[in-house]
């Protein structure tokens, strides 16, 4: 972390945790921006790209090791122009240049340094350079002198490379669409590479030498396929998998929440950092998988990881923080890691001790990370069940480590708002509401929503990205209107809410008029952003949904209610075709957008509840009965008369619906609709058939 003994740099007046832990780096750096370009256009010098995250363990030691070091930022001072970019303050840029890594062969990963022409232009990269000779790298020193010597007598040839890069790197994203849709047979042939790379001894799947990343995405896309084609082997790859990221170090048995990943195939020992985004995507997941199978587990796991977000990451100004660090007091892991003497000091009970596998001599730096061991079980097969008697010891025990816990030295919390990681916690919850019928998941939902309207929604729909200590910034990229208009209708959905219904669509008016590009997806940057050198499209579902997958579920869903606006089908087929080469062969990268493309191959059904003068409590309980039916393609809407009449104009399956006497039901496939019912039971069988 920065020595704050020393005298500060222009990232001092950033509001950004990740540019702020920078800011007494004797490096003397520029936060993105035009200072920066002018300076090195001036003085003809390269520009370094420091590229990371607040909660970042590697960016950490590059800093202690390097940006710390007096006589590395005097090299740094002196031949370059420096410049520090939270990654997640702006994606769009970070995107951009590790395409750009990726194209020269090298993987990626963060810190992410690249150094670049005085015109952004990018020359060379890498991840983490260490301050000696070691891991088969260069020392960072080193490099620095290379880059430098190389700018000086071979100023053509690097200049020329790097326009050809940026060029490919152009051509690349804008590359023809050929109309051509996928096959439907590529949903079974996902599920096949998943087969194929499912670990049956730990769980989850191998994709990786190494690390296992919480495959949420999957387990949803697995949870849905088979819903739809009833092949109980997608189920139980999900849901071992589910119960296996829950049971291992990867999540705080404490105090709930997973951690970004597991450093080993069994789930054991995590990177202890905790996202945002992780634990919106597993509730996600785990709702899903609860309404597939019924079983309380998920429900109980859904429980706890909220109870966790509003604990620890709920902000007093309403949104939630992006992260918490994995490092704690310079160590990482120290927060979580418990001794075998504390353990017999707090909860001493054998019972307890040995279900977290606790051990003397430990399991990680002869220490304890807390976790539950499957080896040799298949819960799918075997059932989850723990006695009423054990489940209230075990509850009584997190309390107390808890408590304990509480009065450790906690991680860093980076305490930035985002938009789209905002949203998908609300998305989380909206699905944890539909599943559960629980309403403080949804009034959580609301005040978030509420935050993020009022902060980071303009009247004319855009949208910006950051929000942290009153300052609203950074233009919004594609997720950020993505998620953001998804949650509106999500609402509008689940609520009634026709205020959300109008900010969503008044926000996708402003994405098709502002990011639509001609070959299809939608830019990961709106038009008038003059601040990158490339255009960006994206469909990779990494961290989070890609844009244009949350965009081709949102459009399922509004083409389901009749949205009249736009030729939604056509433009979802467009997306689908030009993303053709990676959804064939590339699947595994893509689960969000497989699951989208799922949806539109087979029937559509759509379920309207219209009705005047009943009580509340009935119609919430026929959204809950409709929240239940296990059909991934069923599209329900539950609307008092009068905004139905409201909105018959926009929305054709509300064109000329009413209530009758009091309540009707309509039932359509592909909106073809039987004669509406008055009656839930005959209106139910009817959607089973």
């Amino acid at each position: 972390m920065a020595n704050l003994s020393k005298k500060p740099n222009r990232l001092v007046h950033e509001k950004s945790p990740y540019l702020l832990q920078h800011a007494h780096n004797p490096v003397d750096w520029f936060p993105w921006g035009a200072e920066a370009f002018e300076k090195a256009q001036k003085e003809d010098k390269i520009i370094l790209l420091s590229i990371g995250y607040s909660t970042c363990h590697w960016c950490h030691v590059m800093e202690r090791e390097s940006f710390e070091d007096d006589s590395t930022a005097e090299v740094l001072n002196r031949d370059f122009v420096c410049i520090k970019l939270d990654r997640e303050e702006r994606p769009d840029i970070d995107k951009i240049y590790m395409d750009a890594l990726h194209a020269m062969g090298t993987q990626g990963g963060w810190p992410l340094n690249m150094f670049l022409t005085p015109t952004k232009e990018p020359i060379l990269g890498g991840t983490y350079f260490p301050p000696e000779n070691r891991y088969g790298k260069r020392s960072f020193k080193e490099v620095l002198r290379l880059v430098s010597e190389a700018w000086k007598n071979q100023r053509e040839e690097l200049v020329t490379a790097a326009s050809d890069l940026t060029q490919y790197l152009r051509d690349n994203e804008t590359r023809p669409n050929e109309g051509k849709l996928p096959a439907k047979e590529i949903i079974e042939n996902n599920f096949e590479r998943y087969l194929q790379v499912y670990d049956k001894e730990f769980f989850g799947f191998k994709t990786n030498s190494s690390n296992k990343f919480p495959p949420s995405m999957a387990l949803s896309f697995l949870t849905e396929f088979y819903l739809l084609k009833k092949d109980p082997r997608a189920l139980e790859m999900a849901f071992n998998t589910a119960y296996a990221m829950k049971s291992g170090g990867i999540y705080d048995q404490v105090g709930g929440g997973i951690c970004r990943y597991a450093t080993d195939h069994e789930w054991l020992v995590p990177h202890f950092e905790k996202m945002l985004y992780d634990n919106s995507l597993y509730v996600e997941a785990l709702s899903l998988l609860y309404k597939a199978t019924e079983e309380p587990f998920f429900l109980e796991v859904i429980r706890e990881i909220v109870t966790y977000i509003r604990r620890d990451m709920t902000l007093d100004s309403g949104g939630i923080a992006s992260a918490e660090d994995a490092d704690s007091e310079g160590e990482e892991g120290k927060f979580y890691l418990w001794t075998h003497s504390e353990l017999n000091q707090i909860v001493p009970d054998e019972e307890i001790q040995g279900f977290w596998n606790v051990t003397e001599e430990g399991n990680f730096e002869h220490q304890n990370i807390l976790h539950v061991y499957w080896k040799g079980k298949n819960p799918f097969v075997d059932g989850i069940q723990f006695k009423p008697e054990f489940t209230h010891k075990l509850e009584y025990a997190k309390e107390k480590l808890l408590a304990n816990r509480s009065q450790r030295i906690r991680p860093l919390r980076d305490d930035k708002v985002l938009t789209s990681w905002n949203c998908l916690w609300i998305r989380a919850l909206l699905s944890a509401y539909e599943v559960s019928g629980d309403i403080e998941y949804l009034n959580d939902a609301k005040k978030i929503y509420q935050f993020i309207t009022k902060q980071l929604v303009g009247d004319d729909g855009s949208i910006l990205r950051r929000f942290r200590e009153g300052e609203a910034k950074y233009f919004g990229t594609l997720p950020d209107y993505a998620e953001f208009i998804w949650v509106s209708m999500k609402l509008f959905q689940l609520d009634e809410d026709i205020e959300a219904y109008t900010k969503g669509k008044r926000s996708l008016e402003y994405l098709f008029s502002h990011f639509a590009s001609k070959v299809g997806p939608f830019y990961e940057s709106f038009h008038g952003n003059e601040d990158l050198i490339v255009k960006t499209i994206e469909g990779y579902d990494g961290v989070e949904p890609s844009g244009n997958s949350t965009i081709l579920h949102l459009f399922y869903l509004l083409f389901s209610f009749g949205y009249k606006g736009q030729d939604l089908e056509s433009k979802a087929n467009a997306i689908f075709s030009y993303f053709l080469p990676e959804l064939t062969q590339n699947s595994l990268s893509y689960p969000s957008m497989i699951s989208a493309f799922q949806k539109f191959q087979y029937p559509s059904k759509e379920v309207l509840v219209v009705y005047k003068d009943r009580d509340a409590t009935e119609i919430k309980s026929i959204g809950k009965k409709l929240s239940e039916l296990k059909d991934p393609n069923l599209v329900w809407l539950v609307l008092e008369e009068s905004k139905a009449k409201q909105l018959a104009e926009e929305l054709e399956l509300l064109t000329g619906r009413g209530a009758g006497s009091g309540i009707l039901f309509y039932v359509c496939r592909n909106f073809s609709c039987e004669l509406p019912k008055d009656n839930l039971e005959e209106a139910l069988t009817l959607i089973r058939q």
